[in-house]
């Protein structure tokens, strides 16, 4: 029987992916309001350079480890430190995201020191947006006979951020995340840490993400039953198959009460 339903939050709850591209064209027409630019190639640079740059960060294999990206790296305060790694991120990103925008910049002939620093103000306010998926209010009333979790990956004020934006964090029993728990998503650890928080066992819960490798083989490395939401962004993976696939949540109920 199941008693719990778990959700991952960024690209499963709330949008992510679409708002970030949102925060870089805001900036990229903010930066061609100045120069002559091409701004689709200023927000690919943008985003490569990120990944890039971020790869050298002094805590890189910290941030893979809890599952904390680049794109996040560009607009996270790092203000609540569970770890050292977080004060390291703390003094070290506001020059990665200057240097972000440098080199972008760089790439078109561009070079304005003060543009830049505007520039990564801009977008650490433009991405604050926090959109619900259109099904999720619908979806949250259906399974009011659950108890319901969020498991997500990320750094903590960070996800804390997210979920007070979006307006969800009174609507869940428990939430995870990974970073103030020092484990993340594939590890069966912070699914445990829910189900205890929780009060229900694994085999009890349903885990609902976008990320195979992550929710879906996560999950069934606890042996929990899983659903997989196919938002856009992260392909199918056939080594981690999920017990259902849907691409609306709402899709998920029929099968659920079959359990």
């Amino acid at each position: 029987m199941i008693r719990a339903v778990l959700f991952d939050l960024d690209e499963t709850l709330i949008l992510d992916h679409p708002v970030s591209l949102h925060a870089l064209r805001s900036c990229a027409f903010y930066a061609a309001s100045w120069y002559s630019l091409d701004i689709p190639r200023l927000i690919q640079a943008a985003e490569e350079n990120a990944v890039r740059l971020w790869r050298a960060s002094p805590v890189f294999d910290y941030t893979q480890r809890i599952g904390h990206s680049a794109g996040e790296g560009l607009w996270a305060r790092y203000e609540v430190q569970t770890h050292p790694a977080l004060k390291i991120l703390h003094d070290w990103a506001p020059a990665f995201r200057v240097a972000v925008w440098r080199e972008s910049l760089d790439e078109q002939g561009v070079h304005d020191d003060a543009l830049c620093e505007a520039l990564a103000h801009r977008y650490l306010s433009e991405r604050r947006l926090y959109p619900r998926y259109p099904e999720i209010d619908r979806l949250l009333k259906a399974l009011s006979g659950y108890r319901l979790g969020i498991v997500t990956n990320g750094v903590p004020d960070l996800q804390r951020e997210k979920l007070e934006g979006c307006l969800l964090q009174d609507r869940f029993d428990a939430v995870a995340v990974s970073g103030e728990l020092d484990i993340g998503k594939p590890e069966p650890g912070i699914f445990e840490q829910i189900c205890k928080e929780l009060g229900v066992e694994p085999s009890e819960c349903v885990m609902v993400g976008d990320n195979p490798e992550r929710d879906v083989a996560g999950a069934a490395g606890v042996g929990m039953k899983s659903v997989w939401v196919e938002r856009g962004f992260k392909p199918k993976d056939p080594r981690y198959k999920a017990d259902l696939e849907v691409s609306n949540l709402l899709e998920m109920l029929p099968w659920l009460e079959t359990l």
